[in-house]
């Protein structure tokens, strides 16, 4: 039998028995900081509404699945759903430009263990390692954090 809650969440993310792939793990995430985290998909999507309309912002619902790849779902403040997105930890390709989903185009400089790149924005030369590259099927990239962020060094 399957719960009201688990009938809302969207058919992309439902899809365990298409494929017998189950949610190994479930983050939230506000305004890029983490708020949460849980096996259980309805206690995230709940938590996710709640936390969406109380500070009416979007809250990222991201499912780990037991291969690894991840889906992510955006709870809009009126307790919507929007865009299901499917991704992959990647190892960026040193010379290529990559689209970020924020706008941006970045290039990556130099790639590294675990999913992480030392990249340049391409716009200003922004050059910082970003820790956690992941693409989605449209192309674009997302990470987790970068540390190291510089401007380009120039000789007086």
């Amino acid at each position: 039998t399957q719960s009201a809650s688990s009938r809302r969440w969207p058919d992309d993310l439902n899809r365990k028995e298409q494929k017998h792939m189950r949610i190994t793990h479930l983050e939230l995430v506000s305004n890029g900081e983490h708020i949460g985290s849980t096996p259980i998909r309805e206690q995230a999507v709940n938590a996710a509404k709640a936390h969406a309309n109380r500070h009416g912002v979007e809250v990222d619902v991201i499912a780990t699945m037991e291969d690894g790849s991840t889906r992510k779902i955006i709870v809009k403040p009126d307790g919507s759903i929007d865009k299901v997105w499917q991704r992959e930890y990647i190892d960026p390709i040193p010379g290529v430009i990559y689209h970020n989903r924020n706008g941006g185009d970045y290039k990556c400089i130099s790639s590294m263990s675990d999913h992480s790149a030392i990249m340049e924005r391409v716009k200003d030369k922004w050059t910082f390692v970003a820790h956690g590259v992941q693409q989605y099927t449209d192309k674009s990239i997302e990470w987790n954090y970068s540390t190291g962020g510089h401007w380009p060094r120039e000789a007086i």
